[in-house]
Protein backbone atom coordinates (compact mmCIF):
# COMPACT_ATOMS: atom_id res chain seq x y z
CA UNK A 1 0.00 0.00 0.00
CA UNK A 2 2.76 2.38 0.92
CA UNK A 3 4.50 1.60 -2.35
CA UNK A 4 1.42 2.46 -4.36
CA UNK A 5 0.96 5.70 -2.45
CA UNK A 6 4.55 6.76 -3.08
CA UNK A 7 4.19 5.85 -6.75
CA UNK A 8 1.05 7.98 -7.06
CA UNK A 9 2.71 10.94 -5.35
CA UNK A 10 5.73 10.68 -7.64
CA UNK A 11 3.50 10.51 -10.71
CA UNK A 12 1.55 13.58 -9.60
CA UNK A 13 4.77 15.46 -8.83
CA UNK A 14 6.22 14.71 -12.27
CA UNK A 15 2.97 15.67 -13.98
CA UNK A 16 2.79 18.94 -12.06
CA UNK A 17 6.42 19.67 -12.95
CA UNK A 18 5.67 19.15 -16.67
CA UNK A 19 2.62 21.42 -16.35
CA UNK A 20 4.70 24.12 -14.68
CA UNK A 21 7.36 23.86 -17.39
CA UNK A 22 4.64 24.20 -20.07
CA UNK A 23 3.15 27.27 -18.38
CA UNK A 24 6.59 28.86 -18.03
CA UNK A 25 7.25 28.28 -21.72
CA UNK A 26 3.91 29.82 -22.64
CA UNK A 27 4.56 32.82 -20.38
CA UNK A 28 8.02 33.31 -21.89
CA UNK A 29 6.52 33.24 -25.38
CA UNK A 30 3.86 35.79 -24.38
CA UNK A 31 6.52 37.98 -22.76
CA UNK A 32 8.65 37.86 -25.93
CA UNK A 33 5.65 38.83 -28.05
CA UNK A 34 4.85 41.66 -25.66
CA UNK A 35 8.44 42.87 -25.78
CA UNK A 36 8.28 42.81 -29.56
CA UNK A 37 5.09 44.85 -29.54
CA UNK A 38 6.61 47.30 -27.07
CA UNK A 39 9.73 47.59 -29.22
CA UNK A 40 7.54 48.39 -32.21
CA UNK A 41 5.64 51.02 -30.22
CA UNK A 42 8.66 52.70 -28.64
CA UNK A 43 9.75 54.71 -31.70
CA UNK A 44 6.24 56.08 -32.11
CA UNK A 45 5.92 56.94 -28.45
CA UNK A 46 9.25 58.70 -28.48
CA UNK A 47 8.51 60.61 -31.64
CA UNK A 48 4.88 61.35 -30.91
CA UNK A 49 5.43 64.34 -28.54
CA UNK A 50 8.10 65.76 -30.80
CA UNK A 51 5.91 65.17 -33.82
CA UNK A 52 2.98 66.83 -32.08
CA UNK A 53 5.13 69.81 -31.13
CA UNK A 54 6.51 69.98 -34.65
CA UNK A 55 2.99 69.78 -36.11
CA UNK A 56 1.80 72.53 -33.79
CA UNK A 57 4.77 74.68 -34.74
CA UNK A 58 4.09 74.15 -38.41
CA UNK A 59 0.39 74.94 -37.90
CA UNK A 60 1.31 78.11 -36.00
CA UNK A 61 3.75 79.13 -38.72
CA UNK A 62 1.10 78.53 -41.39
CA UNK A 63 -1.43 80.55 -39.34
CA UNK A 64 1.03 83.44 -39.10
CA UNK A 65 1.71 83.23 -42.82
CA UNK A 66 -2.01 83.20 -43.61
CA UNK A 67 -2.64 86.14 -41.23
CA UNK A 68 0.25 88.06 -42.79
CA UNK A 69 -1.03 87.29 -46.28
CA UNK A 70 -4.56 88.39 -45.33
CA UNK A 71 -3.19 91.61 -43.84
CA UNK A 72 -1.17 92.28 -46.99
CA UNK A 73 -4.21 91.57 -49.16
CA UNK A 74 -6.37 93.89 -47.02
CA UNK A 75 -3.79 96.68 -47.25
CA UNK A 76 -3.53 96.13 -50.99
CA UNK A 77 -7.33 96.19 -51.30
CA UNK A 78 -7.53 99.45 -49.34
CA UNK A 79 -4.74 100.91 -51.46
CA UNK A 80 -6.49 99.80 -54.67
CA UNK A 81 -9.79 101.29 -53.38
CA UNK A 82 -8.11 104.61 -52.59
CA UNK A 83 -6.41 104.57 -55.99
CA UNK A 84 -9.73 103.81 -57.69
CA UNK A 85 -11.52 106.60 -55.79
CA UNK A 86 -8.75 109.04 -56.62
CA UNK A 87 -8.78 107.95 -60.26
CA UNK A 88 -12.58 108.22 -60.42
CA UNK A 89 -12.56 111.68 -58.85
CA UNK A 90 -9.81 112.78 -61.24
CA UNK A 91 -11.76 111.34 -64.17
CA UNK A 92 -14.93 113.14 -63.07
CA UNK A 93 -13.04 116.41 -62.68
CA UNK A 94 -11.54 115.95 -66.14
CA UNK A 95 -14.96 115.23 -67.64
CA UNK A 96 -16.43 118.29 -65.95
CA UNK A 97 -13.58 120.41 -67.22
CA UNK A 98 -13.95 119.00 -70.73
CA UNK A 99 -17.72 119.43 -70.64
CA UNK A 100 -17.37 122.92 -69.24
CA UNK A 101 -14.89 124.09 -71.85
CA UNK A 102 -15.81 125.47 -75.22
CA UNK A 103 -13.03 126.92 -77.33
CA UNK A 104 -10.84 127.19 -74.22
CA UNK A 105 -13.46 129.22 -72.31
CA UNK A 106 -15.16 127.75 -69.21
CA UNK A 107 -18.97 127.83 -69.45
CA UNK A 108 -20.30 129.79 -66.48
CA UNK A 109 -23.27 128.92 -64.32
CA UNK A 110 -26.29 130.75 -65.70
CA UNK A 111 -28.50 132.74 -63.35
CA UNK A 112 -30.57 135.91 -63.35
CA UNK A 113 -32.13 137.95 -60.58
CA UNK A 114 -34.49 140.86 -61.09
CA UNK A 115 -35.21 143.47 -58.41
CA UNK A 116 -38.15 145.82 -58.16
CA UNK A 117 -37.54 149.08 -60.02
CA UNK A 118 -37.68 151.78 -57.35
CA UNK A 119 -38.24 154.46 -60.00
CA UNK A 120 -41.56 152.97 -61.11
CA UNK A 121 -44.75 151.64 -59.55
CA UNK A 122 -46.69 148.43 -60.20
CA UNK A 123 -49.20 148.68 -63.04
CA UNK A 124 -52.32 146.76 -63.97
CA UNK A 125 -52.50 144.64 -67.13
CA UNK A 126 -55.81 142.91 -67.60
CA UNK A 127 -56.66 141.06 -64.38
CA UNK A 128 -53.11 141.05 -62.98
CA UNK A 129 -50.80 143.58 -61.37
CA UNK A 130 -47.31 143.64 -62.86
CA UNK A 131 -44.18 144.70 -61.00
CA UNK A 132 -41.58 146.62 -63.06
CA UNK A 133 -38.14 144.99 -62.76
CA UNK A 134 -34.50 145.83 -63.30
CA UNK A 135 -31.60 143.38 -63.63
CA UNK A 136 -29.75 142.98 -60.33
CA UNK A 137 -27.54 139.97 -61.16
CA UNK A 138 -26.92 138.16 -64.43
CA UNK A 139 -24.44 135.54 -65.61
CA UNK A 140 -24.33 133.04 -68.45
CA UNK A 141 -26.07 132.74 -71.80
CA UNK A 142 -28.84 130.29 -70.89
CA UNK A 143 -31.13 133.02 -69.50
CA UNK A 144 -32.01 136.56 -70.51
CA UNK A 145 -34.75 139.10 -69.76
CA UNK A 146 -36.92 141.56 -71.57
CA UNK A 147 -39.18 144.07 -69.85
CA UNK A 148 -40.92 142.29 -66.96
CA UNK A 149 -40.21 138.76 -68.23
CA UNK A 150 -37.43 136.18 -68.06
CA UNK A 151 -36.55 134.43 -71.35
CA UNK A 152 -35.10 130.90 -71.47
CA UNK A 153 -32.35 130.55 -74.08
CA UNK A 154 -31.33 126.95 -73.30
CA UNK A 155 -33.65 124.19 -72.17
CA UNK A 156 -33.01 122.34 -68.93
CA UNK A 157 -33.88 122.22 -65.25
CA UNK A 158 -34.09 125.49 -63.33
CA UNK A 159 -34.66 126.74 -59.80
CA UNK A 160 -37.20 129.56 -59.92
CA UNK A 161 -37.89 131.84 -56.96
CA UNK A 162 -39.87 134.98 -56.25
CA UNK A 163 -40.61 137.23 -53.28
CA UNK A 164 -42.95 140.17 -52.80
CA UNK A 165 -43.34 142.33 -49.69
CA UNK A 166 -47.01 143.27 -49.54
CA UNK A 167 -48.26 146.31 -47.66
CA UNK A 168 -51.99 146.05 -48.33
CA UNK A 169 -54.03 145.94 -45.08
CA UNK A 170 -56.68 143.41 -44.07
CA UNK A 171 -56.83 141.11 -47.07
CA UNK A 172 -55.23 138.02 -48.58
CA UNK A 173 -52.40 138.88 -50.95
CA UNK A 174 -50.26 136.69 -53.14
CA UNK A 175 -48.48 136.21 -56.43
CA UNK A 176 -47.95 133.53 -59.04
CA UNK A 177 -45.04 132.61 -61.32
CA UNK A 178 -46.19 131.40 -64.71
CA UNK A 179 -44.56 130.39 -67.97
CA UNK A 180 -45.65 130.85 -71.57
CA UNK A 181 -44.26 128.64 -74.32
CA UNK A 182 -44.05 129.07 -78.06
CA UNK A 183 -47.63 127.79 -78.32
CA UNK A 184 -48.68 130.80 -76.19
CA UNK A 185 -50.26 128.59 -73.56
CA UNK A 186 -49.78 129.84 -70.01
CA UNK A 187 -48.75 127.41 -67.25
CA UNK A 188 -48.77 128.28 -63.56
CA UNK A 189 -45.51 127.11 -61.99
CA UNK A 190 -45.54 128.54 -58.45
CA UNK A 191 -48.08 130.22 -56.19
CA UNK A 192 -47.82 132.09 -52.89
CA UNK A 193 -50.61 133.40 -50.61
CA UNK A 194 -50.28 135.55 -47.48
CA UNK A 195 -52.92 136.87 -45.08
CA UNK A 196 -52.37 140.51 -44.24
CA UNK A 197 -53.00 142.09 -40.81
CA UNK A 198 -55.15 145.17 -40.27
CA UNK A 199 -52.32 147.14 -38.67
CA UNK A 200 -48.60 147.13 -39.31
CA UNK A 201 -49.50 145.60 -42.64
CA UNK A 202 -46.25 144.26 -44.00
CA UNK A 203 -45.94 140.59 -44.90
CA UNK A 204 -43.50 138.85 -47.19
CA UNK A 205 -44.69 136.16 -49.58
CA UNK A 206 -41.88 133.93 -50.86
CA UNK A 207 -42.02 130.90 -53.14
CA UNK A 208 -39.53 128.77 -55.03
CA UNK A 209 -39.10 125.43 -56.73
CA UNK A 210 -37.40 123.39 -59.45
CA UNK A 211 -38.98 123.21 -62.91
CA UNK A 212 -38.09 122.01 -66.40
CA UNK A 213 -38.26 124.69 -69.07
CA UNK A 214 -37.86 124.69 -72.83
CA UNK A 215 -36.01 127.12 -75.07
CA UNK A 216 -37.94 130.37 -75.68
CA UNK A 217 -40.20 129.86 -72.65
CA UNK A 218 -41.11 133.15 -70.98
CA UNK A 219 -41.57 133.53 -67.21
CA UNK A 220 -43.31 136.31 -65.33
CA UNK A 221 -44.30 137.06 -61.74
CA UNK A 222 -47.72 138.71 -61.42
CA UNK A 223 -50.26 139.52 -58.70
CA UNK A 224 -53.69 138.22 -59.80
CA UNK A 225 -57.01 139.99 -59.01
CA UNK A 226 -55.49 142.71 -56.83
CA UNK A 227 -55.51 145.96 -58.86
CA UNK A 228 -54.91 148.02 -55.72
CA UNK A 229 -52.00 145.94 -54.46
CA UNK A 230 -49.48 147.87 -52.42
CA UNK A 231 -45.98 146.52 -52.82
CA UNK A 232 -42.62 147.46 -51.38
CA UNK A 233 -40.23 148.30 -54.21
CA UNK A 234 -37.05 147.82 -52.16
CA UNK A 235 -34.51 145.54 -53.86
CA UNK A 236 -34.05 143.36 -50.76
CA UNK A 237 -37.82 142.91 -50.29
CA UNK A 238 -39.24 142.27 -53.75
CA UNK A 239 -37.32 140.23 -56.34
CA UNK A 240 -37.68 137.54 -58.99
CA UNK A 241 -34.96 135.12 -60.14
CA UNK A 242 -33.92 131.88 -61.79
CA UNK A 243 -30.85 129.58 -61.69
CA UNK A 244 -30.07 126.96 -64.35
CA UNK A 245 -28.89 123.59 -63.03
CA UNK A 246 -25.95 122.35 -65.11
Amino acid sequence: MLYHALLLVSTLTVSFSFFLVYKVAVLEDDINKLRGDISNLKPHSKESPDGMITGMSRTWERSKQVASLNSQQQRQTEKDSQTLCSSTASSLRMKREQAGCSGGTVVQQSFLQLSANTKEQPFVRGNVTVIPWIVALHQGEAISSTGDRIIIQQEGFFIVFGQVLFQSPGTIMGHIVRSRGTDQRSTELLRCLQEMPQTNCANTCHTGGMVKLEREDELELVIPDRPQAQVSMDADSTFFGIIRLN
